[in-house]
């Protein structure tokens, strides 16, 4: 099967985070990651699709908290565990440079990890 997307997704990675979707609060991990989206498994309720969220994520050597405004676009709810995927394709300039020093740490530590 030929890739369709046009980021390259970092995966498999696996990185915790909290997202904050119509007024709760809930942790996942995130799969897979690039520039322009991201997947998301959690073990609760998963938010509809079209919601806006918030993705909260910490990570590099001396951790620090991005806070990326995403889009749900598809949810695959299951009893115990669920899974969605993220578009950061309206997120706001200054989000945008966030956006793109997460991806860089998160291939430098898929790098590290791999060799």
């Amino acid at each position: 099967m030929t890739e369709q997307r046009r980021t390259p997704r970092i995966q498999p990675f696996v990185a915790p985070c909290r997202v904050i979707a119509d007024g709760r609060s809930f942790t996942g991990y995130i799969t897979d990651f690039s520039e322009a989206g991201a997947r998301v498994q959690t073990d609760g309720a998963t938010p509809a699709a079209e919601r806006e969220v918030v993705l909260e994520l910490r990570i590099g050597r001396v951790p620090t908290r991005s806070r990326l405004t995403a889009r749900v676009e598809w949810a695959r709810p299951e009893a115990k565990a669920g899974s969605f995927g993220l578009s950061f394709s309206a997120i706001a300039a200054e989000q945008q440079s966030a956006l793109r020093a997460v991806v860089a740490e998160f291939r430098r530590l898929a790098d590290e990890i791999a060799s």
